[in-house]
Parts: C-alpha cells; structure tokens; sequence
C-alpha cells in the first residue's frame, strides 16, 4: 500500500514537471511570436510606405521559408519510429515554420487587419494552452468556447461587414463542435470515441451542467448579437464576468 502511494505521488510529480517544461516552452515561444508580430504591427501595419514594400518583399520570402520547415518538421516527426529523439524538434520546427507560413500569407493578403489579429490572437492561444495544461479538461472546453465567444462578440461590437459575420459564423460552428464533443463523450462516460480512436476527456466527477452550459450561452449570445449588433457590447461583458468566475472557481478547485 504504502509503494502505491510513493508510486502515485512520483507519477503525479513527473506529470507536474512535464506540464511545468511545457509551459516554459508555450510561454517562451508565445513571448516572441507576439514580439514578431509587434514589430509587423509597428513597420507593416501602421509604417511608412516604404517599409511596408521591404516588409512585403521579405513576408513573400518567409511564407516559403515556412513552408520548408513545416515539411522538414513533418518529415522529421514521421521518423520517430525510428529514431524517437526526432519527436520534439520536429513538432517544434513544424510549429514555428506553420506560424510563418500562415502569418506571412494572411499579412500579405489582408493588410493590415490581419496584423491586428494575430496581435490578439497569439496571447488568446498563450493563454488557452496554459489552461489546457494546468486546469480540468472541463475549463478547457469552456475556456476555449469563451475566446472564441468574446472574439465574436467584439468583432460583431466594431463591424458588421461580410467578413466579421464570417468570423462569427466560424465561431459558432467552432462552439457547436464543442457541445457535441462533449455530449458524445458523456454518453460514453467521459471519453470521446472516434472511429477506432477513443480520447479519455473528462473525469467521472465532470459537472457537465457547466461544461456544457458555458459553451451554450456563448453559442446564444453570439448568435443573437450575429442578427442584433447592438447587444454585442452587454454580451461582450456578460461573457467577461462569466470568464473570471469560472476563472477564481476553477483556480479554487486546483488547491
């Protein structure tokens, strides 16, 4: 009994220390894909004619130049099998050339909107990633139904264009998607089956009256502000308190 225990507490030890790496790691690369896209913020977005020439000429370059690495880090992930120790550094160099090669294509295609949005984006990301590896599975899938939420939500408060309705649109599928993982995954007592593939997600104590009921009050208020622009503000709020409770609840729950 007592070799149980010291067996669970180092188990429990190492998965800390695994998810603490990973963090580092997340937060590092986060600190300086944001820094990237400051700098494009300040020299592309909002800089002088012919910086934004020099920075278009050098994004045409770099989403190839992360094109190639996104293919060298799958090649290289792919060969794990045979030498386990390609794993890390191919999902890393596969990482860091999908950034380049998404953000150099969309910079240059939507200029300069989509420099604004990446700005926001990164640190939503961050921050979802940190939730993901500290909290409950159940915060996750609500954290992750409340960005996208509160970005909708924000976008629909300052346009109402074709595009922004796209967007929210996205973000409704994208909650919709979420509901019905874990309406499947509660059928099947916490673990979400895909064909021959099975994802153990939530615990057998999971309140599935919060994890599906966030994500349900996202979907509504998004769709209502989607038809009714005017309510985006308040909504944009609601969400907000909704985030830091759930955010003080969930923090509590880990003591």
């Amino acid at each position: 009994m007592a070799q149980n225990k010291k067996e669970r507490i180092a188990a429990k030890r190492r998965s800390s220390e695994r998810s603490m790496n990973c963090a580092v790691l997340l937060l590092t690369l986060g600190l300086i894909a944001e820094w990237y896209l400051l700098l494009a913020d300040r020299f592309y977005a909002r800089g002088t004619m012919y910086q934004v020439v020099a920075w278009y000429d050098y994004l045409g370059v770099m989403r190839w130049v992360g094109l190639a690495a996104l293919i060298a880090g799958a090649v290289m992930f792919a060969s794990r099998g045979k030498n386990p120790k390609l794993k890390t550094p191919g999902v890393i160099l596969g990482g860091v050339g999908a950034f380049f090669a998404f953000t150099s294509f969309c910079m240059r295609l939507y200029h300069p909107v989509s420099v604004t949005v990446m700005c926001v984006f990164v640190p939503v990301l961050l921050i979802l990633g940190i939730v993901y590896l500290f909290y409950q599975t159940e915060f996750s899938v609500q954290a992750t139904a409340l960005a996208m939420g509160l970005g909708a939500l924000v976008l629909l408060g300052r346009s109402g264009s074709a595009a922004v309705k796209a967007c929210a649109a996205l973000a409704l599928a994208g909650i919709a998607v979420l509901v019905a993982g874990t309406l499947l995954a509660k059928k099947n007592g916490g673990v979400l089956a895909l064909g021959r593939y099975s994802f153990p997600l939530f615990s057998a104590k999971t309140d599935y009256r919060l994890t599906l009921g966030v994500p349900a009050l996202c979907f509504v208020l998004v769709l209502a502000a989607l038809f009714a622009p005017g309510i985006a503000f308040y909504a944009t709020w609601t969400l907000g308190v909704v985030t830091f409770v759930l955010a003080v609840y969930y923090t509590i729950k880990l003591m």
